[in-house]
C-alpha cells in the first residue's frame, strides 16, 4: 500500500510538465503588476495568496486601467467561478479527504491540475495536492523570478513579456474552438458584447459580456462538446489494432 508521501510524489510527478508553462507566465504577470504599480512585495504576495492565474493578470491589469476595487472583485468573482465546479466535481471522486484538506487543496486548484487529475483512476487527496502543488510553486516561482530579473532587461524585453496574457486564453480558447464551431460562435460573440458594451459601461463590460456569453452558450453549445475527453494511450493501442484488423 502506498503511503501518504509516495502519493504525494506521484502527483508531483504527473503535474510537473505544468512547470514549463507557468514560470514563464509568472514572469508574465510580473511585468504586468510592476508596469501597474505593484511593488516586489505586493507583487509576489499576491501570487501566493490568491494564485489566480489569468484571473490574476487580469485583475492587475484591470487595476492599471484604474478599474474599482468592487469591479476587479466581481470580475474576478465571474472569471474564477468555474473553480466552485471544478472542486466540486473533484471532492466527490476524493478519498482520504477531510474538511482541512479541501480547503488546502481548494487554494491550489487550477485547469491544468484538474484536468490531470480528472483523467487519472487514482482519488487519494495527497495525489491531488501533489498534482496541485507544482504549479502553484512554479507561478510563485516565476513572480519572484519576474521582480528579479525584469528590471535587469531591456524594455523591449520585459513588456514583450505582457503579450503572455493573450498568449495564455488563445491557448485556452484554441483546443475548444477546434472541436467546436458552436464554442467558436460563443467566444466571437462575447468578444463583439464586451466591445459594444465597453462604449457604455467601461469596465463592467467584461462581467455583464462574460454572463451573456455563458448564457447563449447554454442554449447553443451541447454537453458532449464540452466534456470530450483526450485520447488515452489505451484508446490509441485499440484503434491501431482495429486498423491492422
Amino acid at each position: 500500500m502506498e503511503t501518504r508521501k509516495e502519493k504525494f510524489i506521484y502527483g508531483a510527478k504527473k503535474g510537473f510538465p505544468i512547470v514549463y508553462g507557468y514560470i514563464p507566465m509568472g514572469i508574465g504577470y510580473a511585468a504586468l503588476a510592476m508596469k501597474a504599480g505593484f511593488n516586489p512585495f505586493q507583487t509576489v504576495s499576491m501570487s501566493f495568496l490568491v494564485f489566480a492565474g489569468a484571473g490574476q493578470i487580469m485583475a492587475v491589469s484591470m487595476f492599471a486601467q484604474g478599474a474599482t476595487l468592487l469591479n476587479i472583485v466581481l470580475t474576478s468573482f465571474v472569471v474564477n467561478f468555474r473553480y466552485f465546479i471544478m472542486n466540486t466535481v473533484v471532492y466527490n471522486k476524493l478519498t482520504e479527504n477531510t474538511p482541512k484538506l479541501n480547503v488546502l487543496s481548494a487554494h491550489f486548484v487550477v485547469d491544468e491540475s484538474f484536468a490531470i487529475f480528472s483523467l487519472m483512476e487514482k482519488s487519494s487527496i495527497w495525489v491531488y495536492l501533489g498534482v496541485s502543488v507544482i504549479p502553484f510553486c512554479a507561478w510563485v516561482l516565476g513572480a519572484a523570478i519576474g521582480v528579479l530579473v525584469l528590471n535587469a532587461l531591456p524594455i523591449i524585453v520585459a513588456n514583450s513579456f505582457n503579450i503572455s496574457l493573450y498568449a495564455l486564453f488563445v491557448a485556452i480558447l484554441i483546443p475548444n474552438i477546434k472541436r467546436s464551431k458552436n464554442i467558436a460562435i460563443t467566444v466571437i460573440i462575447t468578444g463583439i458584447l464586451n466591445y459594444l458594451l465597453s462604449f457604455v459601461i467601461s469596465h463592467w463590460s467584461l462581467i455583464v459580456a462574460t454572463l451573456l456569453g455563458a448564457f447563449i452558450g447554454m442554449y447553443i453549445v451541447d454537453d458532449d462538446e464540452v466534456n470530450i475527453k483526450p485520447k488515452t494511450d489505451e484508446d490509441i493501442q485499440n484503434e491501431i489494432e482495429l486498423e491492422a484488423q
